[in-house]
């Protein structure tokens, strides 16, 4: 069953922290990346699945980012890549 998410970015320095509700499992975190990409009008590169982190590399407009999500912590938050 396809979970339904909700998401805020909140900017701290050069970190954005992404508070999702509900959470993501850390096995659904899938789910939740290809609503992210959607809402955001972004182009998905590359994802790396790790056994402690996610990694999802993206591009919107010129600029690309990645998406992290730390399995020992829950944090989920946006880096800027390039």
């Amino acid at each position: 069953m396809k979970q339904e998410y909700t998401y805020k970015l909140v900017k701290e320095g050069e970190v954005t922290n992404v508070v999702v509700t509900p959470h993501p499992d850390w096995e659904e975190f899938d789910q939740f990346v290809e609503l992210f990409i959607d809402h955001e009008s972004a182009t998905l590169i590359a994802q790396d699945i790790g056994m402690d982190r996610h990694q999802v590399r993206y591009r919107k407009g010129q600029h690309q980012f990645i998406l992290q999500f730390e399995h020992y912590t829950g944090s989920i938050w946006i880096e800027t890549d390039f």
